[in-house]
């Protein structure tokens, strides 16, 4: 893993991009080569991060990584939300060696199909070769943009599978919970509360590191595996790819309660079915 320079990586963007619009004024027939060569950069990056994730050294030397995880826990909102968001980074995960467990805080049931999201949650599991799935019936947390999840019990359900699993490490989403749905933010300000809380301290102890999935700008969301080249030079921390991201799209596919026609075209454009990237808030 590479140490991230947030300003010297800025500046490098910004010069480049304005050597290739320098280019473009000067003689407008570049555009097109310049096109190319951004296009043919992009996906060196993503070949390369494929290799070997890009990421932040620690305070041991050790870069913060899939390469040093070895049993995640991935705490999402509801069924989906691994297939359409984390991908890349169970994938990731899984190349390393690591195993991989989904905490869920929700069955989905706001439209009444929590049974049917449930089964499907399972399947699309299997199919990504998780090594565990535990779906949480819980009074206090369930779906909808109108409903209010407490963090003390968001916490509870963190820190009791986080000790089921053994788990090291602990994905979960960040402040803008990507689509910025309640029940997504809810669930990063219980991650943290669990993170910071003394109640949790003999957990946490077993717990090295705590991610928090970035969330980017619509314009940024919506480039595909083309934001490889933003997400390199922009964003903290660490950056995952997806080793194969028609696996992902047939994962979302097994939701089929869910795989509506802007669902459909939300896999396709979206970076989230190729990179992935992390900010790290404990570790």
């Amino acid at each position: 893993g590479t140490q991230l320079n947030s300003t010297g990586s800025r500046s490098a963007l910004a010069v480049m991009l304005s050597l290739v619009f320098a280019l473009v004024q000067a003689n407008p027939t570049v555009l097109l080569g310049a096109i190319a060569l951004l296009m043919a950069i992009n996906m060196g990056i993503l070949l390369s991060v494929v290799r070997e994730p890009r990421g932040v050294k620690g305070g041991t030397g050790k870069s913060r990584t899939p390469r040093a995880w070895k049993s995640v826990l991935l705490v999402t909102s509801h069924p989906d939300d691994e297939s359409m968001f984390f991908g890349p980074t169970i994938q990731a995960a899984k190349r390393m060696g690591a195993q991989v467990h989904i905490l869920c805080l929700s069955a989905g049931n706001a439209d009444g199909l929590g049974e049917v999201r449930a089964k499907e949650l399972d399947a699309a599991g299997v199919y990504l070769g998780v090594a565990s799935v535990n779906l949480v019936d819980d009074a206090a947390l369930r779906d909808g943009f109108e409903e209010k999840w407490p963090v003390e019990a968001l916490a509870a359900q963190v820190d009791a599978a986080a000790r089921k699993v053994g788990a090291e490490t602990v994905v979960t989403f960040d402040a803008g919970g990507i689509s910025g749905h309640p029940n997504h933010t809810a669930t990063y300000r219980g991650v943290l509360y669990w993170m910071l809380s003394e109640d949790y301290r003999e957990t946490l102890r077993g717990v090295r590191q705590v991610w928090s999935l970035v969330t980017t700008n619509t314009v940024r969301k919506f480039v595909g595996a083309y934001d490889a080249f933003a997400s390199f030079f922009l964003d903290p921390d660490a950056m995952l790819a997806a080793s194969n991201p028609l696996v992902l799209m047939r994962a979302m596919a097994m939701h089929a309660s869910q795989f509506v026609w802007y669902r459909r075209l939300f896999v396709v454009f979206s970076r989230y079915s190729y990179t992935n990237t992390l900010k790290c808030l404990k570790g």
